[in-house]
């Protein structure tokens, strides 16, 4: 009877393997133990140090039975093991079946990195940790990310992972869901990327968009930096999409977020307007009516009276001055301005001003050797020949530029 008991006793106690991973509750921690029920026939032991975090009676932990005893007849275990037996098996599924898993970056050591998944080490290549590489390796270091695993050895129990290679195919999917949700004439959200001479690159969160400069303004515009700095957020609107070399390639509009104003012009021919000189060239000045609207003063239609380049030097960028409209057109964005037709031309009054045989005083302006030439009135001059100086050439007066002299028309 007692021989059958203890044998059905024994029966109710597990039989484990050495290696074996087994699950226990702990039951005592005492000095530099945890004591652990494992459903054996005496309990089982765990260095405390092997614990990461603080444990607590009752807790359900796993170890690894290591098939020996301690000189107190406790099973020796280890957790230790068993969480990097644990770690490596979720290394070698996740291997398997191509998915991410998660881990932190502990340190960093020559060429790369250590990795702790579920307390197995990896290791992490430095140039596979980030798209781009930081000088400052310990910028990653307690950070918890995710890992494509890319190689496992079953037999040295080692692994290699990439963060890189997760982080490229994440911006791809990205990428490639962004290009199909992408219509012409949607308006998007981006972020200056990069500034050149000819537009801006806009990153639309996985591809970029390209603003080309005439699409930046309806104003006219020399420099992009002048309108746009890097990590300006931006809304711009999908002009077309293209694409090339089996990539698709987005170009954006920001001034067409808003209507052209050429099209809401009410500017008309014989209208006096008043604009801001937006620039001064060799052959005339620009105004600037409104937002993206300029208009042109060719230099022979800037004064009546004195050269253009006499009178452009009178004028300065950004001066607010009156014209009068001479020619518009919308669909060449055009407008002809002119100053001097604010007035009229000198030359249709004269012969209310001046008649044969009026005596008048005038200014010399400009001395010849065929005669002599004088100011009568703004923008009219008027010529003494040579021989209407005097009765004889003995009589000739000596006359000088800017003197008053009196004269018979």
């Amino acid at each position: 009877m007692d021989k059958e008991y203890m044998l059905n006793y024994e029966n109710t106690f597990k039989d484990f393997e050495e290696g074996e991973i087994i699950e226990g509750i702990i039951i005592n921690i005492k000095d530099d133990y945890v004591f652990v029920d494992i459903g054996y026939k005496s309990e089982g032991i765990v260095p405390l140090n092997e614990f990461k975090s603080p444990c607590n009676i009752g807790d359900k932990i796993k170890v690894m039975f290591l098939g020996r005893q301690d000189a107190n007849g406790f099973q020796m275990l280890s957790k230790l093991k068993a969480d990097r037996l644990i770690g490596f098996n979720t290394i070698t599924q996740a291997f398997k079946e191509e998915k991410a898993v998660k881990g932190t970056i502990k340190a960093s050591i020559k060429g790369g990195f250590l990795v702790d998944v579920d307390g197995f080490v990896a290791f992490l290549p430095g140039s596979l940790v980030d798209l781009s590489k930081r000088r400052n390796f310990d910028y990653y270091i307690g950070k918890e990310y995710e890992f494509k695993v890319i190689s496992v050895d079953e037999q040295k129990k080692n692994a290699i992972l990439s963060r890189k290679q997760l982080l490229e195919e994440i911006a791809n999917k990205q990428r490639t869901d962004l290009i199909d949700k992408i219509k012409v004439g949607d308006i998007v959200e981006g972020k200056v990327k990069n500034i050149v001479d000819y537009g801006v690159f806009v990153d639309l969160g996985g591809i970029d968009g390209f603003v080309h400069i005439t699409d930046i303004s309806w104003k006219k515009i020399l420099k992009p930096q002048d309108v746009l700095k890097p990590q300006d957020e931006i809304k711009a609107k999908v002009m077309r999409i293209e694409d090339k070399d089996d990539k698709k390639r987005v170009f954006l509009s920001i001034k067409h977020l808003s209507a052209d104003p050429w099209e809401e012009i009410k500017i008309k021919e014989g209208d006096v307007v008043e604009g801001k000189i937006s620039n001064i060239v060799d052959y005339g000045i620009f105004i600037e009516l409104s937002d993206g609207v300029e208009g042109l003063i060719h230099n022979s239609e800037i004064s009546w009276i004195k050269f253009p380049k006499e009178a452009k030097e009178e004028l300065s960028v950004g001066q607010s001055i009156r014209s009068k409209v001479l020619m518009v057109d919308t669909l060449k964005k055009k407008i002809a301005l002119s100053i001097k037709r604010l007035d009229a031309e000198p030359w249709s009054s004269v012969e209310e001003k001046f008649r044969v045989g009026d005596i008048v005083e005038g200014v010399v302006t400009g001395i010849k050797d065929f005669g002599v030439f004088v100011k009568l009135d703004e923008g009219i001059e008027g010529l003494i020949h040579t021989n209407e100086l005097s009765w004889s050439p003995e009589e000739r007066p000596t006359l000088s530029i800017n003197e008053k002299i009196e004269v018979k028309i």
